[in-house]
């Protein structure tokens, strides 16, 4: 008599690390999607229920040397989801690292990374402060010296909370622009040069403020790469509005955070930069694909695909084979 051994499908937890080594954080912003699922359930509901439903699923192409790349995932693309929030993140780095490499195809630039702040703001002042600090870019952008001076260029809206209450700012936001530049390379000692005194004086101006704003101004040197990554920041980040400690504060902070950044556009190009965008027909860097990030290419020979589901209980991604996932 023949018996029929039956194998267990291979199980697996979710390991994916970038070409460059560093391991991608999806448990963790799973986990952070999760508190922040219940916070919002006292803020929006609706959006608590796509929160919960977010990035339950992965699906990888895998390819022989084992480098893993997104080809389908569930995604809420709720403006503060921490796992949307950090793909957002990939999918900016991703697009300026080509734009900036189709930029060096025509000529070579020089790029300056410029911080543009406001003093910090209660809860109950940053959505009209977000409304002023857009109107003053529109404004510092259309300077003349700007336009003189700079040939391309990318904003991102950053706003961090601060939490900390030994801190004499406990409680108030600082939304501040990072902003990256593509200038000649002539500009250092051209007249149309600006130093940092004349940026922070334009961008007094700019926002009409009666004090003197901090601006931080600093020529990249060598690799654009960290440029990139500094400008390329996630809007905010889950640590300034998920506070385990305080749980009335992270509810009062998220429901801060949603009115004000509602319907936003956080991120810009402009000059050359919205010119190569364009050109090299990138989607839309906040609401296009957010499973598609070009951050993570693989081989074409011998792919395969796994598939991954979040198991609260586990607070893990298992997965196995793309024929199903079995426990």
């Amino acid at each position: 008599m023949s018996t029929t051994t039956l194998q267990a499908p291979v199980i697996e937890v979710l390991q994916d690390v970038s070409p460059s080594g560093r391991a991608r954080p999806w448990r963790e912003k799973k986990m952070a999607n999760e508190l922040l699922s219940l916070a919002y359930e006292g803020v929006n509901p609706h959006k608590a229920d796509r929160l919960r439903d977010c990035a339950t699923y992965l699906s990888f192409a895998v390819d022989q040397s084992g480098h893993k790349r997104l080809e389908g995932a569930n995604l809420c693309r709720v403006r503060l989801c921490p796992v949307c929030s950090w793909r957002r993140s990939l999918k900016v780095h991703a697009q300026m690292s080509q734009i900036i490499a189709a930029a060096e195809r025509r000529r070579p630039y020089a790029y300056v990374l410029l911080t543009l702040t406001v003093r910090n703001v209660s809860g109950d002042d940053l959505s009209a402060t977000l409304d002023a600090l857009f109107r003053a870019w529109n404004r510092f952008a259309g300077y003349s010296a700007f336009k003189a001076a700079v040939r391309g260029w990318y904003r991102g809206l950053e706003v961090t909370h601060n939490c900390n209450p030994a801190s004499p700012n406990y409680g108030t936001y600082h939304p501040h622009f990072h902003v990256l530049l593509a200038v000649l390379p002539s500009y250092f000692t051209s007249r149309d040069y600006l130093s940092r005194e004349k940026w922070r004086a334009m961008w007094q101006r700019a926002a009409r403020l009666d004090y003197e704003p901090q601006v931080d101004v600093r020529r990249v040197k060598g690799n654009t790469a960290a440029a990139v990554a500094e400008v390329a920041k996630y809007a905010v980040k889950d640590a300034d509005y998920i506070i385990p400690d305080d749980w009335d504060l992270t509810v009062d902070t998220v429901r801060t955070l949603d009115a004000a950044l509602d319907r936003r556009r956080l991120v810009a190009f402009g000059g050359l930069f919205a010119e190569l965008h364009r050109l090299l027909h990138l989607d839309d860097a906040e609401d296009g694909d957010l499973v598609h990030t070009d951050d993570d290419p693989v081989s074409s020979d011998g792919v395969h695909y796994l598939s991954y589901a979040w198991f609260t209980g586990y607070r893990q991604y298992i997965g196995g084979s793309e024929r199903g996932i079995g426990v």
